[in-house]
């Protein structure tokens, strides 16, 4: 998918007015208040407090700052205005906006972000996907994001910005941890987002979240004790998408029923990424004994393999098959789970099992062969 490259704002440069509803007075009060207001305010400690434990940008670096213009990217632009100002940060912010294109709302959104960059007095950036390069609906939306990242990624390379910052709350992150037990997740998935990770495979650049520790109705306390407006994302309410669903219908009740649900979620999130770096590093350590290479073929001796357990084995297998060029993506627990089976029963003879990328596996009496995609 592609994009187009608007032109740039500089820092400090003032516009006629703030948007399209005039509303550069009020933008100016909350700019002001935000030196008395936002200074103390307990979500901008807590963001503080995630950007340097959990997401490790050190004072002075460059972030580019994902901005919709919903109330949680304005929240943390907010936020992170207001410790860029601070001796022991001196963050270098540039506003980040891609502009999707597929609802009629989207030119005026992007109007209000580029101009709640300059009432600031930062840089902004945005970036223009072409809606026609999606396709037809299915996976539109995991399509959009792949480029909404990849045009973030464009934009730091960009500015040199060694980060661009999210703002994925604690709300998200339980939406996301229901949306994988639903869909079936082992341990790695069950870890839910992370708060610092590549931006992209081999990439330099990290994506940082450090709004995983707040819910969103904190996001919109804060701002509207600021007096900032934002905008509302009417796709969000659309409960034909699963996770609209479960923030209609199901989270409510679990706050319900455990107000501090989405710090328990946060809580449990941390723990399985905790378990599973335990888990990789058993696995690899197991890898290195088991999985061996013969004429161009992976190969990992089957009756070994019976006596690790089901997990370790399910495991091994997947870090041979991304060894063979398979996608991460696509090599989820429901895919092993028959070939774990099949490695684990006491049948003979020989059973193929075509994974993506073309590579292949192949379980027989005593091996299980992994051919590499294209080598066949």
């Amino acid at each position: 998918m592609g994009w187009v490259q608007r032109p740039r704002f500089v820092r400090g440069q003032q516009p006629d007015k703030c948007s399209p509803l005039h509303e550069r007075d009020r933008y100016d009060r909350g700019v002001a208040d935000a030196s008395m207001i936002a200074a103390s305010h307990p979500f901008v400690k807590t963001v503080a407090t995630a950007l340097r434990r959990h997401c490790a940008v050190p004072a002075g670096a460059r972030l580019v700052v994902a901005t919709s213009g919903g109330a949680d990217s304005v929240a943390l632009l907010r936020a992170l205005a207001v410790l860029a100002g601070r001796r022991s940060w001196r963050l270098d912010l540039v506003v980040g906006h891609v502009q999707h294109g597929v609802r009629a709302e989207a030119e005026s959104e992007a109007v209000f972000v580029s101009d709640l960059a300059i009432c600031l007095g930062l840089p902004f950036e945005r970036r223009d996907l072409d809606p026609r390069a999606a396709g037809d609906t299915t996976n539109q939306e995991a399509r959009l994001r792949r480029a909404r990242y990849a045009a973030l990624a464009e934009m730091a390379d960009a500015v040199d910005a060694e980060f661009v910052a999210t703002a994925h709350h604690g709300d998200d992150q339980l939406e996301t941890l229901l949306m994988r037990m639903l869909r079936g997740a082992s341990v790695r998935g069950l870890g839910g987002m992370r708060w610092r990770r590549r931006i992209a495979p081999g990439a330099v650049i990290r994506l940082v979240r450090p709004m995983l520790s707040v819910d969103r109705a904190e996001g919109v306390a804060f701002l509207e004790q600021l007096g900032q407006p934002w905008r509302e994302d009417v796709t969000n309410a659309d409960v034909s998408r699963l996770r609209a669903r479960l923030r209609r219908d199901v989270v409510p009740v679990l706050q319900a029923l455990q107000p501090r649900v989405t710090a328990r979620a946060a809580e449990l999130c941390d723990h399985m990424r905790g378990l599973s770096r335990v888990l990789d590093d058993t696995t690899d350590a197991l890898a290195q004994e088991m999985v061996g290479v013969s004429e161009g073929r992976i190969i990992i001796d089957r009756d070994r393999s019976r006596r690790i357990g089901r997990v370790l084995l399910s495991e091994v297998i997947r870090v041979a098959v991304l060894k063979a060029g398979a996608r991460p993506d696509r090599v989820g627990r429901r895919n092993l789970d028959r070939v774990v089976r099949a490695v684990l029963d006491r049948r003979g003879g020989c059973r193929q099992f075509a994974l993506n990328a073309g590579v292949m596996l192949t379980v027989t009496r005593d091996t299980i062969e992994i051919e590499p995609g294209g080598a066949h």
